[in-house]
Protein backbone atom coordinates (compact mmCIF):
# COMPACT_ATOMS: atom_id res chain seq x y z
CA UNK A 1 0.00 0.00 0.00
CA UNK A 2 1.23 3.62 -0.71
CA UNK A 3 1.44 6.33 1.91
CA UNK A 4 -1.90 7.93 0.72
CA UNK A 5 -3.69 4.11 0.98
CA UNK A 6 -2.33 3.63 4.13
CA UNK A 7 -3.67 6.95 5.58
CA UNK A 8 -7.42 6.36 3.56
CA UNK A 9 -7.50 2.72 5.35
CA UNK A 10 -6.52 4.35 9.03
CA UNK A 11 -9.10 7.15 8.73
CA UNK A 12 -11.59 4.31 7.96
CA UNK A 13 -10.70 2.85 10.54
CA UNK A 14 -10.59 5.76 12.92
CA UNK A 15 -14.28 6.32 11.69
CA UNK A 16 -13.78 10.15 10.59
CA UNK A 17 -14.40 11.86 7.26
CA UNK A 18 -12.14 14.10 5.82
CA UNK A 19 -13.99 17.15 7.50
CA UNK A 20 -13.61 15.51 10.87
CA UNK A 21 -10.14 14.81 10.18
CA UNK A 22 -9.12 18.24 8.79
CA UNK A 23 -10.86 19.59 11.90
CA UNK A 24 -8.86 17.87 14.14
CA UNK A 25 -5.21 18.52 12.05
CA UNK A 26 -6.24 21.96 11.34
CA UNK A 27 -5.21 20.77 7.35
CA UNK A 28 -7.67 21.87 4.55
CA UNK A 29 -9.69 19.10 3.39
CA UNK A 30 -8.07 19.75 -0.53
CA UNK A 31 -4.59 19.05 1.64
CA UNK A 32 -6.22 15.60 2.60
CA UNK A 33 -7.78 14.44 -0.42
CA UNK A 34 -4.61 14.97 -2.64
CA UNK A 35 -2.36 13.59 0.04
CA UNK A 36 -4.97 10.15 0.29
CA UNK A 37 -4.53 10.32 -3.60
CA UNK A 38 -0.78 10.71 -3.39
CA UNK A 39 -0.75 13.78 -4.82
CA UNK A 40 1.91 16.04 -3.56
CA UNK A 41 1.93 18.98 -5.46
CA UNK A 42 -0.33 21.02 -3.80
CA UNK A 43 1.76 20.66 -0.30
CA UNK A 44 4.39 22.73 -0.90
CA UNK A 45 7.44 20.14 -1.07
CA UNK A 46 9.00 17.73 1.23
CA UNK A 47 9.27 19.07 4.34
CA UNK A 48 5.23 20.41 4.63
CA UNK A 49 4.56 16.69 3.76
CA UNK A 50 6.86 15.46 6.32
CA UNK A 51 4.38 17.33 9.01
CA UNK A 52 0.92 17.16 7.17
CA UNK A 53 1.92 13.34 7.09
CA UNK A 54 3.21 13.30 10.94
CA UNK A 55 -0.23 15.39 11.92
CA UNK A 56 -2.62 13.17 10.12
CA UNK A 57 -1.04 9.77 11.19
CA UNK A 58 -1.40 11.10 14.75
CA UNK A 59 -4.99 12.20 14.58
CA UNK A 60 -5.81 8.27 13.26
CA UNK A 61 -3.83 6.82 15.81
CA UNK A 62 -0.41 4.95 13.61
CA UNK A 63 3.21 5.68 13.90
CA UNK A 64 4.42 8.31 11.29
CA UNK A 65 8.19 7.54 10.61
CA UNK A 66 7.38 4.14 8.45
CA UNK A 67 5.42 6.49 6.30
CA UNK A 68 7.77 9.39 6.17
CA UNK A 69 10.77 7.04 4.71
CA UNK A 70 8.59 5.89 2.30
CA UNK A 71 7.42 8.67 0.96
CA UNK A 72 11.50 9.57 0.74
CA UNK A 73 12.29 6.34 -0.49
CA UNK A 74 9.51 7.43 -3.32
CA UNK A 75 10.85 10.32 -4.14
CA UNK A 76 14.58 9.36 -4.43
CA UNK A 77 13.12 7.03 -6.75
CA UNK A 78 10.40 9.07 -8.60
CA UNK A 79 7.67 6.68 -8.15
CA UNK A 80 5.39 9.59 -6.26
CA UNK A 81 5.09 11.33 -9.31
CA UNK A 82 1.98 11.00 -10.05
CA UNK A 83 -0.46 12.59 -12.87
CA UNK A 84 -4.40 11.00 -12.96
CA UNK A 85 -3.11 7.65 -11.82
CA UNK A 86 0.69 7.36 -11.17
CA UNK A 87 3.96 7.55 -13.43
CA UNK A 88 4.22 3.85 -14.12
CA UNK A 89 0.31 3.48 -15.87
CA UNK A 90 -1.17 2.32 -12.41
CA UNK A 91 -4.07 4.09 -11.04
CA UNK A 92 -5.32 4.38 -7.70
CA UNK A 93 -7.62 1.91 -6.33
CA UNK A 94 -9.60 3.19 -3.38
CA UNK A 95 -11.10 0.72 -0.70
CA UNK A 96 -14.86 0.94 -0.48
CA UNK A 97 -16.18 2.83 2.43
CA UNK A 98 -16.88 1.05 5.50
CA UNK A 99 -20.81 0.91 6.88
CA UNK A 100 -21.02 4.04 8.63
CA UNK A 101 -20.57 3.63 12.44
CA UNK A 102 -23.15 4.44 14.82
CA UNK A 103 -23.36 7.41 16.89
CA UNK A 104 -21.68 6.59 20.50
CA UNK A 105 -24.29 6.69 23.01
CA UNK A 106 -25.75 9.53 24.94
CA UNK A 107 -23.83 10.47 27.99
CA UNK A 108 -25.56 9.85 30.91
CA UNK A 109 -26.96 13.37 32.61
CA UNK A 110 -24.72 15.64 33.82
CA UNK A 111 -27.80 17.52 36.10
CA UNK A 112 -26.88 17.78 39.97
CA UNK A 113 -30.69 18.82 40.51
CA UNK A 114 -32.37 16.85 43.32
CA UNK A 115 -36.06 15.71 42.80
CA UNK A 116 -38.42 17.00 45.20
CA UNK A 117 -39.26 14.81 48.59
CA UNK A 118 -42.17 12.50 47.58
CA UNK A 119 -42.45 10.27 50.37
CA UNK A 120 -42.39 10.67 54.15
CA UNK A 121 -38.98 9.30 55.97
CA UNK A 122 -40.65 5.65 56.78
CA UNK A 123 -40.73 5.43 52.85
CA UNK A 124 -44.65 5.27 52.85
CA UNK A 125 -45.80 6.58 49.98
CA UNK A 126 -47.93 9.47 49.52
CA UNK A 127 -48.71 13.07 49.62
CA UNK A 128 -45.79 15.04 51.68
CA UNK A 129 -46.79 18.18 53.95
CA UNK A 130 -44.56 20.27 52.79
CA UNK A 131 -44.85 22.70 56.32
CA UNK A 132 -43.49 19.27 58.23
CA UNK A 133 -40.54 19.90 56.85
CA UNK A 134 -39.85 23.63 56.67
CA UNK A 135 -36.95 25.01 59.31
CA UNK A 136 -38.49 28.53 59.86
CA UNK A 137 -38.36 29.08 63.04
CA UNK A 138 -41.28 30.88 64.82
CA UNK A 139 -40.70 34.67 65.89
CA UNK A 140 -39.95 34.58 69.83
CA UNK A 141 -42.42 36.83 70.86
CA UNK A 142 -45.26 38.85 68.97
CA UNK A 143 -44.34 41.54 71.73
CA UNK A 144 -40.98 42.74 71.41
CA UNK A 145 -40.67 44.31 74.73
CA UNK A 146 -41.46 40.88 76.23
CA UNK A 147 -38.04 39.95 75.54
CA UNK A 148 -36.45 43.43 76.95
CA UNK A 149 -34.38 43.24 80.13
CA UNK A 150 -34.91 46.64 81.19
CA UNK A 151 -34.73 46.84 85.07
CA UNK A 152 -37.55 49.16 86.52
CA UNK A 153 -35.58 52.49 87.71
CA UNK A 154 -34.98 52.58 91.53
CA UNK A 155 -36.89 55.08 93.25
CA UNK A 156 -35.82 58.08 94.88
CA UNK A 157 -37.51 57.62 98.36
CA UNK A 158 -36.49 53.82 99.39
CA UNK A 159 -38.90 54.04 102.72
CA UNK A 160 -41.38 55.06 100.12
CA UNK A 161 -40.94 51.69 97.52
CA UNK A 162 -41.44 49.30 101.14
CA UNK A 163 -37.61 49.52 102.06
CA UNK A 164 -37.33 49.13 105.99
CA UNK A 165 -34.42 50.85 106.96
CA UNK A 166 -33.95 50.75 110.14
CA UNK A 167 -32.86 53.00 113.56
CA UNK A 168 -28.86 53.93 112.88
CA UNK A 169 -26.42 52.07 115.24
CA UNK A 170 -25.51 54.83 118.01
CA UNK A 171 -21.26 54.94 117.60
CA UNK A 172 -19.35 52.52 119.83
CA UNK A 173 -16.59 53.86 122.55
CA UNK A 174 -13.36 52.65 121.84
CA UNK A 175 -14.14 51.16 118.29
CA UNK A 176 -11.88 51.41 115.44
CA UNK A 177 -13.88 54.91 114.23
CA UNK A 178 -13.43 56.72 117.49
CA UNK A 179 -11.55 60.28 117.94
CA UNK A 180 -9.05 60.61 121.02
CA UNK A 181 -8.61 63.54 122.14
CA UNK A 182 -4.73 65.45 123.03
CA UNK A 183 -2.95 64.32 125.84
CA UNK A 184 -3.03 67.19 128.65
CA UNK A 185 -6.95 68.09 127.58
CA UNK A 186 -9.97 66.84 128.52
CA UNK A 187 -12.83 66.41 125.74
CA UNK A 188 -15.46 68.62 125.82
CA UNK A 189 -18.67 66.85 127.50
CA UNK A 190 -21.89 67.40 127.11
CA UNK A 191 -22.94 70.37 128.43
CA UNK A 192 -19.72 72.18 127.89
CA UNK A 193 -19.66 75.45 125.67
CA UNK A 194 -16.65 75.80 123.58
CA UNK A 195 -14.67 73.44 125.46
CA UNK A 196 -14.41 74.76 128.77
CA UNK A 197 -13.64 72.77 131.46
CA UNK A 198 -16.02 71.95 134.19
CA UNK A 199 -16.07 70.59 137.47
CA UNK A 200 -15.24 66.86 138.07
CA UNK A 201 -17.29 64.87 140.45
CA UNK A 202 -15.53 62.51 142.33
CA UNK A 203 -16.61 59.04 142.00
CA UNK A 204 -17.77 59.35 138.54
CA UNK A 205 -16.56 57.88 135.75
CA UNK A 206 -15.08 61.13 134.49
CA UNK A 207 -13.24 61.12 137.69
CA UNK A 208 -11.86 58.08 137.43
CA UNK A 209 -10.73 58.70 133.48
CA UNK A 210 -8.76 62.13 134.74
CA UNK A 211 -6.55 59.92 137.08
CA UNK A 212 -5.90 57.25 134.43
CA UNK A 213 -4.18 59.92 131.93
CA UNK A 214 -2.04 61.51 135.43
CA UNK A 215 -0.67 58.15 136.24
CA UNK A 216 0.70 57.85 132.65
CA UNK A 217 2.05 61.00 132.41
CA UNK A 218 4.00 60.16 135.89
CA UNK A 219 5.27 57.20 134.60
CA UNK A 220 6.56 58.59 131.59
CA UNK A 221 8.19 61.12 133.05
CA UNK A 222 10.36 58.74 135.05
CA UNK A 223 11.05 56.52 132.36
CA UNK A 224 12.42 59.54 130.69
CA UNK A 225 14.35 60.58 133.27
CA UNK A 226 16.47 57.14 133.99
CA UNK A 227 17.27 57.06 130.26
CA UNK A 228 18.83 60.17 130.22
CA UNK A 229 20.97 58.93 133.24
CA UNK A 230 22.00 56.16 131.39
CA UNK A 231 22.90 58.14 128.84
CA UNK A 232 24.97 60.36 130.56
CA UNK A 233 27.20 57.90 132.04
CA UNK A 234 27.45 56.04 128.76
CA UNK A 235 28.73 59.58 126.73
CA UNK A 236 31.02 59.91 129.92
CA UNK A 237 32.33 56.51 130.09
CA UNK A 238 33.15 55.88 126.14
CA UNK A 239 34.28 59.00 124.72
CA UNK A 240 38.05 57.56 124.99
CA UNK A 241 37.49 54.66 123.67
CA UNK A 242 35.56 55.91 119.98
CA UNK A 243 38.67 58.87 119.71
CA UNK A 244 41.00 55.74 120.11
CA UNK A 245 38.37 53.18 117.90
CA UNK A 246 38.51 56.52 114.96
CA UNK A 247 42.04 56.94 115.14
CA UNK A 248 42.50 52.93 114.21
CA UNK A 249 39.96 52.65 111.91
CA UNK A 250 40.77 55.59 109.39
CA UNK A 251 44.26 54.48 108.47
CA UNK A 252 42.67 51.06 108.19
CA UNK A 253 40.09 51.91 106.24
CA UNK A 254 42.53 53.68 103.67
CA UNK A 255 44.69 51.00 103.10
CA UNK A 256 41.69 48.69 102.46
CA UNK A 257 40.03 51.79 99.90
CA UNK A 258 43.79 51.78 98.24
CA UNK A 259 44.46 47.87 97.80
CA UNK A 260 40.85 48.14 96.12
CA UNK A 261 41.57 50.35 94.01
CA UNK A 262 45.34 48.91 92.66
CA UNK A 263 43.21 45.44 92.46
CA UNK A 264 40.59 47.24 90.20
CA UNK A 265 43.10 49.21 87.78
CA UNK A 266 45.32 45.80 87.24
CA UNK A 267 42.01 43.94 86.52
CA UNK A 268 41.04 46.90 83.84
CA UNK A 269 44.70 46.27 82.18
CA UNK A 270 44.44 42.77 82.02
CA UNK A 271 41.06 43.49 80.40
CA UNK A 272 42.54 45.97 77.69
CA UNK A 273 44.67 43.87 77.00
CA UNK A 274 42.70 40.77 76.53
CA UNK A 275 40.74 42.64 74.42
CA UNK A 276 43.68 44.22 72.10
CA UNK A 277 44.86 40.42 71.61
CA UNK A 278 41.50 39.25 70.94
CA UNK A 279 41.17 42.61 68.37
CA UNK A 280 44.42 41.54 66.65
CA UNK A 281 43.38 37.84 66.10
CA UNK A 282 40.03 38.70 64.71
CA UNK A 283 41.92 41.13 61.95
CA UNK A 284 44.24 38.37 61.05
CA UNK A 285 41.41 35.77 60.68
CA UNK A 286 39.61 37.98 58.91
CA UNK A 287 42.68 39.27 56.26
CA UNK A 288 43.43 35.27 55.88
CA UNK A 289 40.10 34.52 55.24
CA UNK A 290 40.07 37.09 52.54
CA UNK A 291 43.18 36.13 51.29
CA UNK A 292 42.17 32.46 50.75
CA UNK A 293 38.29 33.59 49.26
CA UNK A 294 40.21 36.21 46.19
CA UNK A 295 42.81 32.72 45.74
CA UNK A 296 40.07 30.35 45.30
CA UNK A 297 38.01 33.21 43.02
CA UNK A 298 41.17 33.80 40.94
CA UNK A 299 42.05 29.80 40.82
CA UNK A 300 38.50 28.78 39.70
CA UNK A 301 38.63 32.28 36.78
CA UNK A 302 41.95 30.64 35.96
CA UNK A 303 40.40 27.03 34.77
CA UNK A 304 37.66 28.15 33.16
CA UNK A 305 38.82 28.36 29.50
CA UNK A 306 37.38 27.26 25.98
CA UNK A 307 36.24 23.89 25.19
CA UNK A 308 36.79 22.17 22.30
CA UNK A 309 33.51 20.70 20.01
CA UNK A 310 34.31 17.78 18.14
CA UNK A 311 31.54 18.10 15.91
CA UNK A 312 28.22 19.65 15.07
CA UNK A 313 24.89 17.64 13.94
CA UNK A 314 21.45 18.59 12.69
CA UNK A 315 18.73 17.86 15.16
CA UNK A 316 15.01 17.84 15.49
CA UNK A 317 12.24 16.84 17.31
CA UNK A 318 12.82 13.09 16.93
CA UNK A 319 16.65 13.67 17.18
CA UNK A 320 19.23 13.71 14.09
CA UNK A 321 16.80 11.75 11.62
CA UNK A 322 15.22 14.78 11.20
CA UNK A 323 16.99 18.13 11.72
CA UNK A 324 17.05 20.39 9.01
CA UNK A 325 19.82 21.10 6.72
CA UNK A 326 22.29 18.31 8.16
CA UNK A 327 24.83 19.37 5.70
CA UNK A 328 26.00 22.48 6.67
CA UNK A 329 25.77 22.08 10.76
CA UNK A 330 29.44 22.36 11.26
CA UNK A 331 29.31 25.71 9.98
CA UNK A 332 27.82 27.08 12.92
CA UNK A 333 31.79 25.52 15.29
CA UNK A 334 34.13 26.65 12.44
CA UNK A 335 36.34 29.54 13.14
CA UNK A 336 36.42 30.74 8.82
CA UNK A 337 32.96 29.53 7.49
CA UNK A 338 31.96 31.65 5.23
CA UNK A 339 28.33 30.77 5.75
CA UNK A 340 26.24 30.39 8.92
CA UNK A 341 24.12 26.76 9.40
CA UNK A 342 20.64 27.92 8.98
CA UNK A 343 17.62 25.88 9.26
CA UNK A 344 14.83 25.57 6.53
CA UNK A 345 12.45 28.44 6.22
CA UNK A 346 8.96 28.77 7.86
CA UNK A 347 5.58 30.37 7.23
CA UNK A 348 5.60 31.37 10.84
CA UNK A 349 7.88 31.99 13.99
CA UNK A 350 6.25 28.48 15.15
CA UNK A 351 7.52 26.24 12.08
CA UNK A 352 4.15 26.46 10.56
CA UNK A 353 2.18 24.72 13.52
CA UNK A 354 4.85 21.33 11.62
CA UNK A 355 6.87 20.71 14.45
CA UNK A 356 7.48 22.35 18.18
CA UNK A 357 11.42 23.17 17.80
CA UNK A 358 15.10 22.33 15.61
CA UNK A 359 18.76 22.97 16.44
CA UNK A 360 21.78 21.39 16.84
CA UNK A 361 23.50 19.18 18.82
CA UNK A 362 27.22 19.71 19.82
CA UNK A 363 29.51 16.56 21.04
CA UNK A 364 32.12 17.83 23.32
CA UNK A 365 34.68 15.10 22.86
CA UNK A 366 33.71 13.31 26.18
CA UNK A 367 32.47 14.57 29.61
CA UNK A 368 33.21 18.14 30.75
CA UNK A 369 31.70 20.93 33.21
CA UNK A 370 30.11 23.16 30.83
CA UNK A 371 29.50 27.00 31.98
CA UNK A 372 28.69 28.84 29.52
CA UNK A 373 28.09 29.27 25.39
CA UNK A 374 27.92 32.53 23.15
CA UNK A 375 26.74 32.25 20.09
CA UNK A 376 25.98 34.22 16.72
CA UNK A 377 22.31 34.56 15.93
CA UNK A 378 22.48 37.42 13.33
CA UNK A 379 20.95 40.42 13.04
CA UNK A 380 16.96 39.67 13.58
CA UNK A 381 15.30 39.96 17.08
CA UNK A 382 13.09 37.57 18.00
CA UNK A 383 14.30 34.12 18.52
CA UNK A 384 13.21 31.84 21.76
CA UNK A 385 16.62 29.57 22.22
CA UNK A 386 17.33 27.17 25.03
CA UNK A 387 20.73 25.16 25.90
CA UNK A 388 20.63 21.85 27.09
CA UNK A 389 23.10 19.38 28.28
CA UNK A 390 23.27 15.78 28.42
CA UNK A 391 25.50 12.36 28.29
CA UNK A 392 22.97 11.00 25.54
CA UNK A 393 21.72 12.16 22.49
CA UNK A 394 17.77 11.24 22.68
CA UNK A 395 15.76 14.17 23.72
CA UNK A 396 14.83 12.61 27.00
CA UNK A 397 18.25 12.55 28.02
CA UNK A 398 18.74 16.23 27.39
CA UNK A 399 17.79 18.79 29.75
CA UNK A 400 17.22 22.21 30.26
CA UNK A 401 20.53 24.43 31.92
CA UNK A 402 19.95 28.28 30.64
CA UNK A 403 17.36 30.51 27.92
CA UNK A 404 16.46 33.65 26.17
CA UNK A 405 13.67 34.84 24.47
CA UNK A 406 12.98 37.38 22.10
CA UNK A 407 16.97 37.39 21.38
CA UNK A 408 19.41 37.93 18.29
CA UNK A 409 22.25 39.04 17.28
CA UNK A 410 25.46 37.76 19.85
CA UNK A 411 23.95 35.97 23.10
CA UNK A 412 26.05 34.80 25.85
CA UNK A 413 24.30 32.11 27.82
CA UNK A 414 25.11 31.45 31.12
CA UNK A 415 24.77 28.26 32.90
CA UNK A 416 22.34 28.62 36.07
CA UNK A 417 25.20 26.03 37.35
CA UNK A 418 27.60 24.29 36.04
CA UNK A 419 26.80 21.32 34.38
CA UNK A 420 28.89 17.76 34.06
CA UNK A 421 28.02 16.58 30.44
CA UNK A 422 29.15 15.52 27.15
CA UNK A 423 26.26 16.82 24.51
CA UNK A 424 24.90 20.50 24.66
CA UNK A 425 22.14 21.33 22.49
CA UNK A 426 20.98 24.90 20.88
CA UNK A 427 17.32 24.34 21.07
CA UNK A 428 15.38 26.81 19.25
CA UNK A 429 11.57 26.93 20.34
CA UNK A 430 10.91 30.27 18.13
CA UNK A 431 12.17 31.34 15.06
CA UNK A 432 13.21 35.08 14.07
CA UNK A 433 12.53 36.73 10.95
CA UNK A 434 14.75 36.30 8.34
CA UNK A 435 14.03 39.65 6.69
CA UNK A 436 12.04 38.38 3.13
CA UNK A 437 9.16 37.19 4.87
CA UNK A 438 9.66 33.86 6.09
CA UNK A 439 11.19 32.64 9.56
CA UNK A 440 14.59 31.13 9.85
CA UNK A 441 17.39 30.08 12.46
CA UNK A 442 21.38 31.26 12.13
CA UNK A 443 23.62 30.17 14.11
CA UNK A 444 27.81 30.57 13.71
CA UNK A 445 30.47 31.43 15.74
CA UNK A 446 29.67 28.73 18.70
CA UNK A 447 32.10 29.36 21.86
CA UNK A 448 31.63 27.32 24.76
CA UNK A 449 33.82 27.33 28.07
CA UNK A 450 33.79 25.88 30.96
CA UNK A 451 36.73 23.16 32.76
CA UNK A 452 37.91 19.93 31.88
Amino acid sequence: MTVGETLTEARYQAGLSIDELSERTKIRGTVIRSIEQDDYDACGGDLYVHGYVRAIAGAVGIDAQPLIREYDQGRATGKNERANGSADGRTLAFPSAPPPVAPPPAAPPTAFDVPAVTADAAGDSGPVNLEETRFDLPAVSADPAATAYDLPRVPDDLMAAGYDLGPAEPAVPGAATAIFPAVGSDPAGPGEPNGQPVPVEPGTARDGRVRGKRRGLFAVAAIIAVAAAALGVTLATGNAATKNTAATTVPSQSAASAAKASAAAQARASAAAQASASAQASASASASAQARRQADAKAAAQRVTTLPVASAAAYGPDGVADGDNPGTANNAIARDASQPWTSQWYVSPDFGMLKHGTGLLLDLGGRVTVTSVRLDLAEYQGADVQIRVGNGTTPQDLLVAAKASDVGGVVKLTLRQPAAARYLLIWFTQLPPDGSGHYQASVSNVVVTGRR
